[in-house]
């Protein structure tokens, strides 16, 4: 690896690199343009310990996962309808997997408007509840229901489902009465007694005998095991998520909201940890602001009807919990994201600085607004009686980051899943190379594990092959990593199943060895997992050579260094290897296949294998190496001005590189270029390197101002050159479309005023 060529970008190390590329891009090519298409092509990762279920349809979002005592996985969440319409974009579902993946069962609840599952528990016979929300009038509720019809005459409310040990639905209700509410998690006491809590508004709520009291937006409700009838109901107490512990004593947790200047409404208990909040401003501009959310954590009775205790625990930009334990002696676990640097923590535990400093991007003239400081994660645990922190830590690197879910282990082990956007994450070795970190444009999920102290960390492990977010969908306006992306159980043997809101399921081992890991389109550092025909790929692991990295005699073979790839047993041409990467072609001979097998063979009878899904292609447009160094993370920054979609690798009409300081003019020819166009006319052959002149390709990209697609003459088979005009000042934004395929995200070039 030419590290200092990458970070210093020296003359020597340029000229040597163009040497050894010297048959991959012609010589008119300015130096700057292939040593810049040459170092993103060249980026190194590492082995990982993961395995990918097959991905669930489009459209899939997984929101809560649990494992029962035979290894079988359940799933839940919502999943776009096939025949979707207006005010129908989703229905709710639950899926049952045996410990291999394969699927036993998947049942669905689809009424007319939007409906979601957010929460699973299972029962001990094989039964499964789940609840969510609904916004349908039809929603599937069965004979006999608690609540037979929707009650909220504007708006939708929270339905609880019993589904049997076949996928049959055995009960379903909506639940709320007149009041618009949402169910968001459950829990089953000993005796097969269903616990169930979510956010509340309006009148009407069933409000039950002894459990009167108004809350801040919460509800708390009791069910018998068949569904059919309300032990109890009360509006003073609840939350987001919960639990209960062995006697049946109620935990929750939540993040209330209040009044801006006003204290924040929760019936603290005396002593406390932390009493009161006063509540802020945190999202909003011009006129409008948004209050802040706070966390706060209680402890009940079985009945709901005496408080043991109730206390904030939070700080000045709030909290938002996404799990919650307790343990033997009533010691209470929460785990979630915050923006507040001044997050309650301790001194002695794994990490007691905030060190997460993304920039935010600046108010707009005349409307300020509201730019919180990045979200990291946080793991805290609370006292039995709510007084004081055992513990307390933050979980997070220097972008931003969010912890999604929390189990704790029979042992006290605490595994965290959720999103990171920063390559610093705690856990992640410091060998750990970039290739499969996450990034500016790629959020991935992660797995770590704390001890029961909260002072050590196991090898943070992430999710490779099914990223979290792309581009600018990792940085929300709030600035504030979403706290909803993985969902997490743990086996009995300390394997993690996790899951997202991007359909992908994993399984997960901490402490568990691969020699590959990510495999990633070189274009702009994305991982796929999927291939097509001709595109270029990185494959990254360990212990590849031990050899440093270099360019096969020729630029290009279909063997080097005892290392061969093939698809199917066709050869892919390798054209740079390191200890750490191997960049390949993908040969265009498995067109027309569902599935391919990749073998690497590493030397020594070592042979590593993944099967990919084959898609006709996979259009990407190569970044400007400044795309991932903004300032302000998944911005494009230039003169004041913002863009959300990342800079393309891009060459004015003189030849020159484009850059902020170096824009194209309106009206001008500027060149991008694109990999994964998959099969084309002229048919193209693998590891062939482009002659001149360039010619036209078919199908060719389209959009706005595109003039043509062509080859790029001394480059690899597979990688083009695309030609648009951009008409004024400022950001020039393009969406190149292949065969009805657009690229993952806009890209955009600077261009100057003449």
């Amino acid at each position: 690896m030419l590290k200092p060529c990458e970070e210093f970008m020296l003359k020597p190390c340029e000229e040597f690199m163009l040497k050894q590329w010297r048959r991959f891009f012609r010589r008119s090519i300015v130096p700057s343009v292939q040593y810049a298409l040459f170092t993103l092509f060249v980026v190194p990762a590492f082995a990982g310990q993961v395995s990918l279920f097959p991905r669930q349809p489009n459209g899939t979002r997984v929101t809560a996962i649990r494992i029962d005592s035979t290894g079988n996985i359940y799933i839940t969440g919502s999943v776009t309808p096939a025949n979707a319409k207006a005010g129908n974009l989703t229905d709710a579902f639950v899926a049952k997997f045996s410990g291999d993946g394969v699927q036993l069962y998947k049942t669905v609840f689809a009424g007319s408007a939007d409906d979601t599952s957010s929460a699973i528990v299972l029962g001990t016979d094989g039964t499964v509840y789940v609840a969510g929300f609904t916004l349908s009038s039809d929603f599937p509720i069965t004979s006999g229901a608690l609540q037979p019809a929707l009650g909220a005459a504007n708006g939708g409310q929270a339905f609880l489902a019993k589904i049997g040990p076949n996928g049959q639905v055995q009960s379903a209700t909506y639940f709320g009465g007149g009041a618009q509410t949402s169910g968001s998690a459950l829990a089953l006491d000993n005796t097969g007694e269903v616990y169930l809590t979510g956010t509340s508004s309006g009148n009407g709520f069933p409000i039950t005998p002894g459990n009167t009291g108004l809350g801040n937006g919460f509800f708390l409700a009791k069910f018998d095991p068949d569904l059919s009838k309300l032990l109890f109901a009360t509006l003073a107490h609840g939350g987001t998520v919960l639990t209960l512990d062995p006697q049946g004593n109620i935990y929750t947790a939540a993040a209330a909201t209040g009044t801006i200047g006003a204290n924040v409404p929760l019936q603290t208990s005396p002593g406390a940890f932390q009493s009161s909040v006063q509540a802020r401003a945190c999202r909003g501009s011009g006129i409008v602001f948004l209050p802040c959310s706070y966390q706060f954590v209680e402890k009940l009775d079985p009945s709901a009807t005496k408080l043991s205790y109730a206390t904030f625990v939070t700080g000045s930009f709030g909290a938002t919990p996404a799990g919650i334990a307790v343990d033997a002696i009533g010691n209470v676990i929460v785990a979630g994201t915050t923006n507040s640097a001044d997050y309650p923590i301790t001194a002695l535990a794994l990490q007691s600085a905030y060190v997460a400093n993304a920039a935010a991007p600046p108010s707009q003239p005349g409307r300020p607004s509201i730019n919180l400081p990045p979200s990291t994660g946080y793991v805290t645990k609370l006292n039995a009686t709510g007084t004081d922190l055992i513990w307390s830590t933050f979980f997070g690197g220097s972008v931003q980051d969010a912890i999604s879910g929390m189990i704790v282990d029979p042992s006290g082990y605490i595994y965290i899943t959720g999103q990171a956007i920063s390559n610093d994450l705690p856990g992640l070795s410091g060998s750990v190379p970039d290739g499969c970190k996450p990034a500016v444009n790629q959020g991935l999920g992660f797995v770590a594990r704390l001890s029961p102290d909260g002072t050590s960390l196991s090898p943070s492990q992430l999710i490779y092959g099914a990223p979290a977010c792309t581009y600018a969908s990792c940085f929300p306006n709030t600035q504030s990593t979403s706290s909803d992306v993985w969902a997490l159980a743990v086996t009995p043997d300390g394997t993690a199943i996790t899951a997202g809101m991007n359909g992908a399921i994993a399984r997960v081992q901490l402490f568990g060895s691969e020699r590959l890991a990510c495999f990633t389109d070189p274009a702009d550092n994305v991982q796929i997992t999927a291939v097509a025909p001709g595109q270029l790929l990185s494959i990254f692991g360990s212990r590849i050579t031990a050899s440093g990295g270099a360019v096969p005699p020729g630029g290009s073979a279909s063997s080097f260094r005892g290392v061969t790839v093939t698809f199917d047993g066709f050869a892919a041409p390798i054209l740079y290897m390191s200890n750490e990467q191997i960049n390949i072609q993908v040969p265009y001979e498995i067109v027309g296949r569902d599935s391919v097998e990749m073998q690497v063979s590493l030397g020594q009878g070592s042979v590593e294998r993944k099967t990919f899904p084959v898609v006709q292609r996979q259009p990407s447009v190569f970044l400007a190496p400044d795309a991932l160094l903004s300032d302000i993370p998944g911005y494009f920054y230039c003169s004041n001005d913002l863009s959300r979609a990342q800079h393309a690798l891009a060459i004015n009409a003189d030849g020159t590189l484009n850059s902020c300081a170096n824009g194209a003019l309106p009206g001008s020819t500027v060149t991008i270029f694109m990999n994964g166009l998959g099969p084309t006319e002229p048919l193209q052959t693998t590891g062939s390197i482009g002659a001149g002149p360039p010619i036209a390709i078919a199908p060719g990209a389209t959009g706005t101002g595109i003039l043509s697609t062509i080859t790029f003459p001394g480059a690899i088979s597979g990688v083009a050159q695309v030609r648009f005009q951009p008409t004024s000042a400022g950001f020039a934004e393009v969406v190149p479309t292949v065969a009805g395929i657009a690229v993952r995200e806009p890209v955009v070039i600077w261009v100057v005023a003449q």
